[in-house]
């Protein structure tokens, strides 16, 4: 059984939590983690009760650390994501002014082409009719439109009807050069953003092999730092794991009362129609080896501690025509594309808490899911493609498949609450340095220091303590209920 994506999972989920990239650092010198007692030391604090509860700190703190230091090297990997989203959905946006434009000269083809076949047909009447210098030669004689309007121009005996005809005709035909043009520059835009694109899909699969990397040369440390918890406590790897969990949740709500000022640092526990309440049911898992779990407040007992935690295999996922979904970020096939964000127009139709509620359970449902860079499911995700379809599921837009693009759709319809104010159901948004443009992960609020995330590539999605509470922008979006 999968363990419950709310704990660490025992020492396998340690390192996933706690371990990933710790050698991705983006600035400022390496912070050296505290060595961990040997066992030696452990199992004389065990018989040494004075000696005992020092020990524990050491190692309380050895874990900490560590989750520090992951928490920070994380952000490198998701913004090389963001990055990547980013020139994707630029590439998309290419291809639908392509699309777009391909379609208008088709248009405007058949309208010159009509409008040449009047004035044809006006030089045929006229030839009749004692046109002088005209003559049906001209039709057989005319390389094309363009060059059959040009010998028209040329007659001296046009009548008011053949010259309007004449005049539209020609507008029609600047009108398909013009966009003749457009679809020159259009072609040579989607190019740019296409090799834009897989540039920033290859930072971001380097980034996530650097990861993954570390994580498994870490994994034997802090397996060992759970044992030897729960040895010198004379518990379980699996209580120790939950109660871990359960500490870092009350260190980001506290955080998170201190950042912000006059907030209500507590309302996180109540609100959005008892959104908070965990699941009871998830989604079957995609993989044959690691089926969905609960997300029931009783913790699982976690995997066995000491194995490296194999990832699961991704099932293909639902592909645009355009671009391929990767499997794996080390064969770098190309992704999927976001989609194009809708322009806002006028606030969603009043909704009520219970969709807040709809859209955890949509995202709950989805703990396990591998992470996939452009995901957006059915089985793969990533942080705004989970968020998207979540509120997509109570009926609420969200602005798109882009974290920066969410934000501002939200902002734009006066959906914005200050982050003191937050309640379950409320997107998180991160920015590395407070600025929306620098944006670079999004998550729901799910209560209590919880909140549920497509995390990245190592970890998938899962329910977990919010990380990194002073990376968050000072508000979040309330895409239902009262403001």
């Amino acid at each position: 059984m999968k363990p419950s994506a709310r704990t660490l999972s025992g020492c396998t989920a340690i390192v996933a939590v706690l371990g990933i990239g710790l050698s991705l650092v983006v600035a400022g010198p390496a912070q050296a983690t505290p060595s961990a007692p040997s066992w030696d030391d452990v199992r004389a604090a065990k018989a040494d009760t004075a000696r005992a509860q020092a020990t524990v700190d050491e190692l309380d703190e050895r874990l900490q650390t560590l989750q520090d230091a992951a928490d920070r090297a994380q952000v490198t990997e998701l913004r090389a994501g963001q990055t990547y989203a980013m020139a994707a959905s630029e590439q998309q946006e290419a291809k639908d002014t392509l699309d777009d434009l391909t379609a208008q000269a088709e248009r405007a083809r058949a309208r010159a082409d009509e409008s040449a076949s009047q004035v044809a047909g006006l030089v045929v009447e006229l030839s009749r009719t004692g046109g002088g210098d005209l003559s049906t030669s001209m039709l057989v004689d005319a390389s094309d439109s363009r060059d059959l309007l040009y010998r028209v121009g040329t007659m001296s005996h046009l009548s008011e009807r053949s010259a309007t005809a004449l005049a539209q005709a020609r507008t029609d035909q600047n009108t398909v050069d013009a966009i003749a043009a457009q679809q020159t520059a259009a072609t040579r835009a989607l190019a740019e953003a296409t090799d834009a694109s897989e540039r920033a899909l290859d930072d971001a699969n380097d980034a996530v092999a650097t990861a993954r990397s570390r994580v498994q040369r870490e994994q034997a440390k802090q397996d060992e730092v759970l044992h030897q918890l729960a040895y010198l406590k004379g518990t379980s790897v699996a209580t120790e794991t939950a109660y871990w969990n359960e500490q870092q949740a009350k260190r980001a709500e506290a955080q998170l009362a201190a950042q912000t000022s006059g907030g209500t640092g507590t309302t996180g526990a109540s609100g959005a129609g008892g959104a908070a309440a965990p699941s009871t049911s998830g989604k079957p898992s995609t993989s044959g080896t690691q089926p969905k779990p609960s997300t029931s407040g009783t913790q699982p007992k976690p995997s066995t501690p000491g194995t490296p935690p194999k990832p699961s295999t991704q099932p293909k996922p639902s592909t645009p025509s355009t671009q391929p979904k990767p499997s794996t970020p080390s064969t770098q096939p190309k992704p999927s594309t976001p989609s194009t964000p809708p322009k806002p127009s006028t606030p969603p139709a009043p909704s009520t808490p219970s969709r807040a509620a709809g859209a955890i359970a949509y995202a709950r449902a989805q703990i396990g899911d591998a992470y996939d860079f452009g995901g957006a499911g059915p089985n793969t995700w990533d942080c705004s493609g989970l968020v998207m379809m979540a509120y997509s599921s109570q009926g609420i837009a969200t602005g798109g498949h882009n974290v920066v693009w969410q934000y501002n759709h939200f902002k734009s319809i006066g959906r914005l609450v200050p982050l003191s104010q937050r309640q379950p159901g409320d997107i998180l948004f991160y920015s590395h340095n407070g600025t929306v443009s620098s944006a670079y992960h999004d998550s729901i609020y799910t209560g209590n220091g919880m909140m549920v995330e497509a995390a990245n590539p190592q970890r998938g999605v899962l329910e977990r303590a919010i990380w990194t509470p002073s990376e968050l922008l000072p508000y979040v979006a309330r895409p239902s209920g009262s403001l």
